[in-house]
């Protein structure tokens, strides 16, 4: 998880200073695929459940951040810029995409994990 949260920050890095082609797609979108994989980590290193569990609390943790846009609720300051302030439907789409990342992620490494040797 540890690793998973590392990519998660240098992918959040990178989209933070980009500044070429496709700048607004990649600030709007894959810093939430990034988000998502960084909730999912952090998660994953507090809460020893299973990878369902974490699955449906990341996604449910993603769509009520898009609620909270939806109904005008959004954290003044900083907190306006990490959780965004505009509702988005591509957001959930963004956001599924991070969740089903990071299980890809933790899967790959639970096999690797069980292989011999």
């Amino acid at each position: 998880m540890v690793l998973l949260g590392g990519v998660a920050l240098v992918i959040g890095a990178f989209v933070l200073f980009y500044r070429g082609p496709g700048q607004p797609f990649i600030r709007g979108y894959v810093s939430d695929v990034s988000a998502t994989m960084l909730v999912y980590a952090f998660l994953g290193l507090l809460w020893r459940t299973t990878a369902a569990r974490r699955t449906l609390a990341t996604a449910a943790i993603a769509a009520a951040v898009e609620f909270y846009q939806i109904v005008g609720i959004t954290p003044p300051g900083v907190g306006g810029v990490l959780v965004g302030a505009f509702p988005d439907p591509w957001d959930l789409v963004a956001y599924a995409i991070g969740v089903v990342a990071a299980l890809a992620w933790e899967h790959r490494l639970v096999r690797a994990d069980d292989q011999p040797g």
